[in-house]
């Protein structure tokens, strides 16, 4: 009797093992995969963001709004690896996001010190090694949200898995609209070479393309088309004036504005992307 109720008493704990495992499956600890997705391409979206600002300080220095923007970007930036550090469970996202954090302590070397053009050249030049390792997260999130898809349904998955494709991709589109103000900066006169030029061409491209690929993406609802026409108008203007682009044509206020502009309604996109559900 007593090795029957100790075997009773087993299943019992073994059911509730399997059930609490099966109830967190499909989430990135507290998170959504969706939500985690989006503040892991957020993270991208800031390195470029504080390369930026440090540019445009350096013939800006006196501008106290954008030195409050780039302690804001910081703190935010932080305090983001802490969620997405303390919420995975993948051994594969904890070392993306030790990369992430390693680099980030040289990075944040740079971007605290007095604007001046030789710390400018270290930020054109490391920029993109941040950049990177945070990227490498996004997907790192992505694969493990593949091993935690709770859902039997085959085509239900591959849809949760194109939503979180689609979050990717217009989550990068902030990255490339921050980084567009920053490649803009790094072609001014004494920091300009010919790997500046060409990023900022190939910076363009990307966003141009991505963009159309959003316009005509299977998740896009009301509220979404309606984002991404706004979103479409103010890059139309950019587009159609190119040369203002590549020339320098732009006061310093003027595409740091823009670019923020960019990113603010990209973020709505992406938001709005993240709350779509599959069914």
């Amino acid at each position: 009797m007593k090795k029957y109720s100790t075997k009773i008493a087993f299943s019992f704990i073994l059911f509730l093992a399997t059930h609490f495992m099966f109830s967190q499956s499909g989430k990135y600890g507290a998170l959504t995969f969706n939500k985690a997705v989006n503040i892991s391409g957020k993270q991208r979206m800031l390195t470029q963001r504080m390369g930026k600002i440090y540019l445009y300080l350096l013939d800006n220095p006196d501008d106290l709004k954008a030195k409050r923007d780039l302690r804001i970007t910081k703190i935010i930036f932080e305090k983001q690896i802490g969620i997405l550090e303390k919420n995975t469970s993948s051994n594969l996202t904890k070392n993306r996001l030790k990369e992430v954090r390693d680099t980030w302590v040289k990075y944040k070397k740079i971007i605290e010190s007095t604007p001046d053009k030789g710390n400018a050249v270290k930020i054109i030049n490391t920029n993109s090694t941040i950049l990177k390792y945070a990227n490498n997260v996004v997907n790192a999130i992505i694969l493990e949200a593949k091993g935690g898809n709770a859902s039997s349904d085959e085509y239900v998955a591959e849809e949760e898995s194109a939503l979180k494709q689609i979050i990717n991709k217009s989550g990068r589109q902030r990255m490339l609209s921050q980084r567009l103000a920053l490649y803009y900066f790094a072609n001014k006169p004494g920091l300009k070479n010919a790997k500046t030029s060409n990023t900022l061409q190939s910076v363009f491209t990307e966003l141009d393309n991505a963009l159309n690929d959003l316009l005509i993406s299977s998740f896009n609802n009301d509220r979404i088309d309606e984002a991404l026409g706004d979103v479409t108008s103010l890059w139309e203007s950019v587009k159609t004036n190119k040369e203002k682009l590549t020339k320098q044509g732009y006061q310093d206020q003027e595409i740091y504005n823009l670019s923020n502009q960019l990113t603010k309604t990209f973020n709505k996109i992406t938001n709005l992307y993240e709350k779509v559900r599959v069914e």
